[in-house]
């Protein structure tokens, strides 16, 4: 999971690096059927997929949709299904600890602030980090064993966003509807 955390952070801190101004219009609404849920972007996501292999050697696939609002700032929304790899023997609490610690050392964090870990309902841990180029906000959360992390990223001298409040809480668990 620590894995699968740290490839999503490398990706998106590439994304963040390298893209090209997109102007913010209307927030879009993104559904995933496969992944269910939905949440809106400050602009058209691009989707891609990509396929990892566990610890215990068992391949998975990393889901993403991604928009770059600028150069200075980033949202993404990654979900993993992680019915093969889900760590036995943990509690959730642990698994969401977890999830926010190998999400924060991937990315060099050098503050660490929990807002909220809730295990009842949709189980979420959220979280803002400070790292040496960029800051940023991420609320992962488990839910029937699928891992979301849904994150805003934004350069040290942008600071946070609002925006970032906005995107977390448009997250929406649809399973099964």
């Amino acid at each position: 999971m620590k894995k699968s955390l740290l490839t999503i952070i490398i990706i998106f801190v590439c994304i963040l690096s390298f893209s090209a101004f997109k102007p913010v219009g209307d927030w879009k609404l993104f559904t995933s059927k496969e992944g269910g849920f939905s949440i809106e972007f400050p602009g058209q996501p691009e989707i891609s997929v990509q396929q990892d292999t566990s610890e215990a050697g068992v391949p998975f696939l990393i889901n993403f949709a991604s928009f770059e609002a600028s150069d200075n700032e980033v949202y993404m929304a990654g979900w993993i299904d992680m019915k093969n790899i889900y760590p036995e023997g943990k509690t959730l609490q642990q698994i969401l600890e977890d999830s926010r610690d190998g999400a924060t050392t991937s990315m060099n964090a050098t503050e660490v602030k929990t807002l909220a870990t809730v295990t009842t309902g949709d189980p979420y841990i959220e979280f803002t980090f400070v790292s040496s180029n960029f800051v940023g906000k991420d609320r992962i959360y488990i839910i029937n064993k699928v891992q979301y992390s849904i994150i805003s990223i934004f350069t040290s001298e942008t600071g946070i966003k609002p925006s970032a409040d906005k995107f977390i809480g448009s997250f929406k668990n649809i399973q099964g509807q």
